[in-house]
């Protein structure tokens, strides 16, 4: 099994008895649950990230997969190419009992409308995210999110996890820019939330609900974004500092400085921590606002202009999560201080990448396997982050720090847009095995 299968977070769970219901005592293996999904649907058999997977040609077929999960009490999970399973708890797919079926929308792939100058793009949710940078660049536009990975992520992974870039300092969390989606309800059901242009978009926005869901809502099939244009000038800088909780400080005084940074990252880079960010939009602009984040720079930083472009785009793939154990969250104000507080504790080589926009902190692995002790920080934070979210962690580990109960209005939500309770949360509840 593939070490990104084998990482975890927490989310929304099923009830025992509900779980109990889908799994049943004489639940086979996945892969033998795939095949018998598979003879039953016709749909092709695959394989992502070392785990056999069902791939529906159309949304007829995709459909039919679902009818014959229901029938016989199947959970099943759907994924792109399977970027995103480092969501799933660590003992996802080592128990028969509940593992979920992975079905991959690689086939529902293709661009379906954009019209250059328009601001908008419609594409079906098995598209690769690169394809789609690729499809807007030629008109000036870009997408509104600078994602780590785009080549093996696809649309419907990218909204299903509901990631967002360090870009998003300037244009906002991605989901801000979901127009409408296309899903498919667990029961077969196509529904419809939004629509493709922004004139266009009315009725209730569940689009947004869907994105984060983790497909444990509905399965999307097809979504439309809002573009951003193509800035003229890209500009850069890199400035060391002595250590991440000094380095932040710097950072929220650049950034009230200069409110219209696009992106303001900490990094380690071999044994120096740095501070990076960057400017983005006309280029007469561009030269006004770095001359005044210089000046609230100090010291003797680095800029870039040629390589502006590049120096954003390593930083975004440094801030990969599956080179990390722990997501922690914290409000901008506790930040600096949360930040002094796990320098004290860890190892002076452990890596950190902290978005300066987001209050957001991941704490790298301890060596090359999953964390299985819980760490001594995790109780001296607590009070200070308003979120700590295992990522590379053991299974037992995972289960001790998730929380076992979710909330009323997700529990209700959850069963009733998926009453059979075949998308496959439980692939993302932290308790153990049933």
């Amino acid at each position: 099994m593939s070490r990104s299968a084998q990482r975890g977070t927490a989310s929304l769970s099923h009830g025992s008895s509900r779980r109990q219901a889908v799994t049943g005592p004489s639940a086979k293996s996945p892969a033998e649950c795939a095949l018998l999904l598979s003879q039953a649907s016709g749909c092709a058999l695959g394989e992502a990230r070392g785990l056999t997977c069902l791939e529906p040609r159309d949304q007829a077929q995709l459909a039919a997969v679902l009818k014959e999960a229901r029938n016989k009490n199947r959970p099943v999970l759907p994924i792109g190419s399977g970027s995103q399973l480092a969501w799933c708890r660590p003992d996802a797919f080592e128990t028969p009992s509940f593992t979920p079926i992975p079905i991959s929308l690689i086939h529902l792939s293709g661009i379906i409308e954009q019209i250059p100058g328009e601001g908008t793009i419609t594409a079906q949710a098995g598209t690769p995210w690169s394809d789609l940078i690729s499809a807007v660049a030629p008109s000036g536009e870009r997408l509104p999110a600078d994602l780590p990975a785009a080549e093996s992520s696809t649309l419907g992974g990218v909204l299903g996890s509901g990631r967002s870039g360090p870009d998003r300092m300037k244009y906002g969390p991605l989901r801000h820019h979901v127009l409408g989606m296309q899903v498919m309800l667990s029961d077969g059901t196509l529904a419809k939330s939004g629509g493709r242009q922004v004139k266009n978009v009315t009725g209730f926005d569940l689009h947004r609900l869907y994105t984060g869901s983790r497909g444990t809502l509905a399965i999307t099939l097809e979504a439309s974004l809002r573009l951003v244009p193509e800035p003229q000038q890209e500009w850069g800088f890199s400035l060391p500092v002595a250590d991440y909780a000094e380095g932040f400080v710097k950072a929220m005084g650049v950034k009230q400085a200069m409110p219209r940074l696009t992106w303001l990252v900490l990094t380690r880079v071999e044994s120096r921590v740095l501070l990076k960010g960057g400017l983005a939009g006309c280029a007469s602009q561009v030269r006004v606002d770095q001359e005044q984040v210089m000046a609230a720079l100090g010291g003797t930083p680095e800029s870039f202009d040629l390589e502006a472009t590049r120096q954003r785009r390593d930083a975004t793939e440094a801030g990969s999560e599956n080179l990390f154990a722990w997501d922690i969250q914290s409000s901008l104000r506790q930040c600096s201080t949360l930040l002094g507080e796990l320098e004290a504790q860890l190892p002076a080589s452990t890596n950190l990448w902290v978005d300066c926009s987001a209050g957001r902190i991941l704490v790298g692995l301890d060596g090359n396997d999953p964390a299985r002790v819980r760490p001594s920080w995790a109780e001296s934070i607590a009070e200070r982050a308003t979120l700590i979210r295992p990522l590379c962690v053991g299974a037992d580990l995972h289960a001790d720090l998730s929380p076992t109960d979710p909330s009323t209005w997700t529990t209700r939500l959850t069963q009733g847009l998926d009453p059979a309770g075949i998308l496959g949360a439980a692939a993302f509840s932290p308790g153990r095995q049933p």
